[in-house]
């Protein structure tokens, strides 16, 4: 796994973690119902709150964050501990007590798309080797959502920042938009690849706050190597902040570099900008899914300076 701790202004290639995926023998872990009795007790709820307050997740933001994975679909997802390690990802010990009533708001990066009942489920079963999130399954409110859900949090926790697509706008404001990113992210230091850095680099995906004073872009870039046998690609995430409407003042203040096989590649994919009713401070949760390993990050942005406020651990095979 790559780790997300770069921070800019002066943001680092990301490196490989070698604890990212570790052996999976340990002992069953919990059933939800275990979980339930378990977190009666004082002490342990309370050395649960510790070690989220450790992990640096923000507590305001609820105990609990359920992401969709590649196969749920609509109605289910995996459920994230912000304070599970990669020894402990499939525990369930003290979940039953942080859903409280079970309701949650699902969430996509436009804001708030509907609401659901949770239950949790123990994690499926995995090869030697691997490991696996809980199973979050939910009974969506009126059956269903129009807008696939990118992030779940219990009910009350976040209020959503819209962000709108590239796509939405207008043709001559979404081509000056690519333009300003494409400038911007082919002026990063650290482009030092002799495969790609004579490429161009081509939007893929952007979205930009509509409503902040003081608003982001957040935005996937990539270029290619087109080789029959074996395409290559460098995709490059970046947080660019716009505090005016001259791109010219814009900065990247965060940026994420990957390069790989075309079909191996997996860079952090934007799921929903927010805030909590505890602080005015933006956060912007990231997730990696590949289909194999499932891992999540929270940006946080201070006075002008985004940094990784909590990464989760990674559930997969190594």
């Amino acid at each position: 796994m790559r780790t997300w701790r770069a921070t800019l202004p002066a943001a680092l290639l990301l490196t490989l973690s070698s604890a990212a995926f570790v052996a999976c023998d340990r002992s069953r872990s919990a059933s939800p119902d275990d979980s339930t009795s378990t977190s009666s007790s004082g002490s342990a709820g309370s050395d649960r709150t510790e070690a989220i307050v450790n992990s640096g997740w923000d507590t305001a933001a609820g105990a609990l964050l359920v992401l969709p994975t590649v196969d749920g679909g609509m109605v289910a997802g995996s459920l994230l501990r912000p304070e599970a390690t990669e020894l402990t990802v499939a525990d369930t010990v003290g979940v039953g007590a942080a859903m409280g009533d079970r309701r949650v708001e699902l969430f996509a990066r436009s804001g708030k798309i509907g609401s659901a009942l949770l239950s949790v489920e123990a994690a499926p079963k995995t090869e030697a080797g691997c490991t696996a999130w809980p199973v979050a399954r939910l009974a969506i409110d009126g059956g269903s959502v129009a807008t696939p859900w990118t992030a779940a949090f219990m009910a009350g926790r976040v209020t959503p920042v819209p962000l709108d697509s590239i796509e939405g706008l207008a043709v001559r404001d979404s081509a000056r938009l690519a333009a300003d990113l494409t400038r911007l992210a082919s002026g990063l230091p650290d482009d030092t690849s002799q495969t790609f850095r004579t490429l161009p680099l081509v939007v893929l995906r952007a979205w930009r706050t509509a409503s902040l004073d003081s608003g982001f872009v957040v935005a996937t870039l990539v270029r290619r190597v087109n080789q029959e046998d074996a395409p290559k690609e460098e995709r490059l995430v970046v947080v660019v902040n716009t505090g005016s409407a001259d791109a010219k003042t814009w900065n990247v203040a965060w940026h994420e570099r990957a390069s790989g096989h075309e079909e191996e590649l997996v860079v952090a994919e934007p799921l929903l900008a927010f805030r909590t009713a505890r602080s005015s401070d933006l956060h912007l949760l990231f997730g990696r899914d590949d289909g194999i390993a499932l891992g999540a990050a929270v940006l946080t942005r201070v006075a002008g300076t985004w940094r990784v406020l909590w990464e989760s651990a990674v559930a997969g095979c190594d």
